[in-house]
């Protein structure tokens, strides 16, 4: 037997690696994504396929995605993104992407930059994760506080307006005492 028959195949273990990765990046419930260090976008999980309905080919390019944002986040979106491409920093923005229902549900997107030996970034890798729910609970939280401080206003007012009210009868019953 030989050295090379010993030493894994490159070429094979390459493969096994790329086959686990797409194996993982589609079998976490997150949107999954690269971009080049531009921010050209160069990759999306199976889960963004299915959610946008975009394929693939649709999908890649420097701004696709923001054509799936909700049109009150795009500006923002672009505002962050171009932040942290120009800085370098973590990517981190809650926004609403539209699915292929026509719905737009809230996500939380987040991305990391990928350095090289030479510390210059090679790549992006981030991931989109609905918090559609979270948004929703939070929401109800906030209605009901709202209602719940009205209620507590109102209850203010009648308990204000009822000492008013005992106070004027206890001064008559004290002019009557009086007489």
């Amino acid at each position: 037997m030989s050295y090379t028959d010993s030493v894994p195949n490159e070429d094979l273990l390459r493969k096994q690696g790329e086959e686990q990765f797409h194996f993982l990046a589609d079998f976490i419930p997150q949107l999954v994504w690269f971009t080049d260090p531009t921010g050209y976008h160069t990759f999306f999980n199976k889960r963004w396929i299915d959610f946008t309905g975009y394929t693939l080919a649709d999908s890649v390019g420097p701004d696709m995605w923001n054509n799936l944002l909700h049109p009150d986040d795009q500006e923002r979106a672009r505002r962050v993104w171009g932040h942290s491409l120009a800085t370098g920093e973590f990517y981190e923005i809650e926004y609403r992407f539209k699915g292929k229902d026509g719905a737009y549900r809230w996500f939380l997107g987040q991305a990391s930059p990928q350095y090289d030996e030479q510390g210059n970034i090679r790549q992006w890798f981030g991931t989109c994760t609905d918090i559609e729910e979270q948004k929703q609970t939070e929401l109800q939280l906030r209605q009901r506080e709202q209602e719940l401080e009205r209620a507590y206003a109102d209850l203010e007012v009648k308990v204000t307006f009822r000492n008013l009210e005992l106070e004027r009868e206890v001064h008559e019953l004290r002019q009557r005492l009086a007489e």
